[in-house]
Protein backbone atom coordinates (compact mmCIF):
# COMPACT_ATOMS: atom_id res chain seq x y z
CA UNK A 1 0.00 0.00 0.00
CA UNK A 2 1.47 3.43 -0.92
CA UNK A 3 2.41 5.74 1.93
CA UNK A 4 -0.04 8.62 2.39
CA UNK A 5 1.42 12.12 2.49
CA UNK A 6 0.40 14.32 5.40
CA UNK A 7 -0.31 17.56 3.51
CA UNK A 8 -0.27 19.76 6.63
CA UNK A 9 3.05 18.30 7.80
CA UNK A 10 4.49 18.76 4.28
CA UNK A 11 3.44 22.43 4.27
CA UNK A 12 5.03 22.97 7.67
CA UNK A 13 8.25 21.21 6.65
CA UNK A 14 8.55 23.43 3.58
CA UNK A 15 7.80 26.56 5.61
CA UNK A 16 10.45 25.59 8.14
CA UNK A 17 12.90 25.11 5.25
CA UNK A 18 12.02 28.65 4.12
CA UNK A 19 12.69 29.88 7.66
CA UNK A 20 16.16 28.26 7.60
CA UNK A 21 16.96 29.90 4.24
CA UNK A 22 15.85 33.29 5.58
CA UNK A 23 17.91 32.91 8.75
CA UNK A 24 20.98 31.69 6.92
CA UNK A 25 20.93 33.78 3.74
CA UNK A 26 18.31 36.52 4.19
CA UNK A 27 14.98 37.13 2.49
CA UNK A 28 16.66 38.21 -0.74
CA UNK A 29 18.05 34.70 -1.20
CA UNK A 30 14.65 33.02 -1.06
CA UNK A 31 13.78 31.19 -4.25
CA UNK A 32 11.57 28.19 -4.86
CA UNK A 33 14.65 26.21 -5.92
CA UNK A 34 16.64 27.06 -2.78
CA UNK A 35 13.73 26.36 -0.45
CA UNK A 36 13.03 23.06 -2.22
CA UNK A 37 16.70 22.07 -1.86
CA UNK A 38 16.63 23.01 1.83
CA UNK A 39 13.48 20.91 2.28
CA UNK A 40 15.06 17.98 0.42
CA UNK A 41 12.44 17.93 -2.33
CA UNK A 42 12.29 18.93 -5.98
CA UNK A 43 11.03 22.34 -7.10
CA UNK A 44 8.14 20.53 -8.78
CA UNK A 45 7.17 18.87 -5.51
CA UNK A 46 7.27 22.23 -3.75
CA UNK A 47 5.08 23.79 -6.44
CA UNK A 48 2.62 20.94 -5.96
CA UNK A 49 2.19 22.11 -2.35
CA UNK A 50 2.58 25.88 -2.92
CA UNK A 51 1.63 27.14 -6.37
CA UNK A 52 3.76 30.28 -6.03
CA UNK A 53 6.47 31.87 -3.94
CA UNK A 54 3.91 34.40 -2.69
CA UNK A 55 1.69 31.56 -1.44
CA UNK A 56 4.67 29.99 0.36
CA UNK A 57 5.64 33.30 1.98
CA UNK A 58 2.06 33.94 3.14
CA UNK A 59 1.71 30.45 4.59
CA UNK A 60 5.06 30.77 6.35
CA UNK A 61 4.07 34.07 7.95
CA UNK A 62 0.73 32.65 9.08
CA UNK A 63 2.52 29.63 10.55
CA UNK A 64 4.67 31.88 12.75
CA UNK A 65 1.54 33.62 14.09
CA UNK A 66 -0.28 30.31 14.56
CA UNK A 67 2.54 28.75 16.56
CA UNK A 68 2.93 31.79 18.80
CA UNK A 69 -0.84 31.90 19.39
CA UNK A 70 -1.01 28.17 20.18
CA UNK A 71 1.82 28.40 22.70
CA UNK A 72 0.25 31.47 24.30
CA UNK A 73 -3.13 29.73 24.55
CA UNK A 74 -1.46 26.75 26.24
CA UNK A 75 -0.68 29.05 29.18
CA UNK A 76 -4.34 29.76 29.93
CA UNK A 77 -4.33 26.86 32.38
CA UNK A 78 -1.78 28.61 34.65
CA UNK A 79 -3.76 29.40 37.79
CA UNK A 80 -1.74 32.39 38.99
CA UNK A 81 -2.88 35.41 36.92
CA UNK A 82 0.51 37.11 37.18
CA UNK A 83 2.47 34.08 36.01
CA UNK A 84 -0.09 33.45 33.27
CA UNK A 85 0.26 37.03 31.96
CA UNK A 86 4.04 36.85 31.90
CA UNK A 87 4.04 33.42 30.26
CA UNK A 88 1.76 34.64 27.47
CA UNK A 89 3.84 37.77 26.84
CA UNK A 90 7.07 35.75 26.89
CA UNK A 91 5.81 33.86 23.83
CA UNK A 92 6.29 36.94 21.64
CA UNK A 93 9.77 37.73 22.96
CA UNK A 94 12.81 36.08 21.33
CA UNK A 95 13.85 34.36 24.56
CA UNK A 96 15.17 31.16 22.97
CA UNK A 97 16.25 29.85 19.56
CA UNK A 98 12.73 28.89 18.46
CA UNK A 99 11.19 32.26 19.31
CA UNK A 100 14.24 34.11 17.92
CA UNK A 101 13.83 32.24 14.63
CA UNK A 102 10.13 33.09 14.46
CA UNK A 103 10.80 36.76 15.10
CA UNK A 104 13.62 36.97 12.54
CA UNK A 105 11.44 35.28 9.92
CA UNK A 106 8.45 37.46 10.73
CA UNK A 107 10.50 40.66 10.44
CA UNK A 108 12.00 39.52 7.14
CA UNK A 109 8.54 38.78 5.78
CA UNK A 110 7.18 42.12 7.01
CA UNK A 111 10.05 43.80 5.15
CA UNK A 112 8.99 41.89 2.03
CA UNK A 113 5.38 43.09 2.28
CA UNK A 114 5.69 45.94 -0.27
CA UNK A 115 6.34 43.29 -2.91
CA UNK A 116 3.69 40.92 -1.51
CA UNK A 117 0.73 42.94 -0.12
CA UNK A 118 -0.91 39.84 1.40
CA UNK A 119 2.01 39.74 3.84
CA UNK A 120 1.05 43.19 5.11
CA UNK A 121 -2.51 42.01 5.78
CA UNK A 122 -1.21 38.96 7.66
CA UNK A 123 1.21 41.13 9.69
CA UNK A 124 -1.56 43.59 10.58
CA UNK A 125 -3.77 40.71 11.68
CA UNK A 126 -1.01 39.37 13.92
CA UNK A 127 -0.47 42.83 15.40
CA UNK A 128 -4.19 43.17 16.12
CA UNK A 129 -4.12 39.79 17.86
CA UNK A 130 -1.19 40.89 20.01
CA UNK A 131 -2.93 44.15 20.92
CA UNK A 132 -6.08 42.20 21.83
CA UNK A 133 -3.97 39.80 23.90
CA UNK A 134 -2.43 42.75 25.76
CA UNK A 135 -5.91 44.10 26.52
CA UNK A 136 -7.11 40.65 27.66
CA UNK A 137 -4.07 40.27 29.91
CA UNK A 138 -4.68 43.65 31.51
CA UNK A 139 -8.39 42.94 31.93
CA UNK A 140 -7.56 39.62 33.58
CA UNK A 141 -5.06 41.22 35.92
CA UNK A 142 -7.60 43.94 36.78
CA UNK A 143 -10.20 41.28 37.72
CA UNK A 144 -7.72 40.01 40.29
CA UNK A 145 -6.94 43.48 41.64
CA UNK A 146 -3.49 43.52 40.03
CA UNK A 147 -4.20 46.59 37.88
CA UNK A 148 -5.50 49.83 39.36
CA UNK A 149 -9.20 50.41 38.64
CA UNK A 150 -8.55 53.81 37.04
CA UNK A 151 -6.27 52.38 34.34
CA UNK A 152 -7.57 52.87 30.80
CA UNK A 153 -7.16 49.31 29.53
CA UNK A 154 -7.23 50.27 25.84
CA UNK A 155 -4.58 52.97 26.24
CA UNK A 156 -2.46 50.74 28.44
CA UNK A 157 -2.80 47.84 25.99
CA UNK A 158 -1.32 50.11 23.32
CA UNK A 159 1.63 50.97 25.60
CA UNK A 160 2.16 47.34 26.63
CA UNK A 161 2.06 46.26 22.99
CA UNK A 162 4.69 48.87 22.09
CA UNK A 163 6.85 47.85 25.07
CA UNK A 164 6.70 44.17 24.12
CA UNK A 165 7.52 44.92 20.47
CA UNK A 166 10.38 47.24 21.46
CA UNK A 167 11.81 44.80 24.00
CA UNK A 168 11.64 42.02 21.41
CA UNK A 169 13.55 44.12 18.89
CA UNK A 170 16.21 45.03 21.46
CA UNK A 171 16.75 41.37 22.36
CA UNK A 172 16.84 40.38 18.69
CA UNK A 173 19.55 42.93 17.93
CA UNK A 174 21.44 41.73 20.97
CA UNK A 175 23.47 44.72 22.11
CA UNK A 176 20.99 46.57 24.29
CA UNK A 177 18.92 43.99 26.16
CA UNK A 178 19.11 40.32 27.05
CA UNK A 179 16.21 37.88 27.23
CA UNK A 180 16.32 38.14 31.03
CA UNK A 181 16.30 41.94 31.04
CA UNK A 182 13.40 42.05 28.56
CA UNK A 183 11.36 39.64 30.66
CA UNK A 184 12.17 41.66 33.78
CA UNK A 185 11.22 44.93 32.04
CA UNK A 186 7.77 43.58 31.12
CA UNK A 187 7.28 42.24 34.65
CA UNK A 188 8.30 45.54 36.24
CA UNK A 189 6.09 47.54 33.88
CA UNK A 190 3.05 45.44 34.73
CA UNK A 191 3.76 45.88 38.44
CA UNK A 192 3.64 49.69 38.04
CA UNK A 193 -0.01 49.38 36.94
CA UNK A 194 -1.16 48.17 40.34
Amino acid sequence: MPKLIDHDRRQQDIAEALWRVIQRDGIGAVSVRDVAAEAGISSGSLRHVFASKAELLAYSMRLVATRVRERAQAHTSIADPWQRALAVLDEVLPLDDRRRCEMEVNLALVAESPAHPLLKDIALGAQRQLRDACAAILTGLARHGLVAPDIDVDAEAMRLHALVDGAAMHVLLGDTDTPDSAHRMIDEHLRTLA
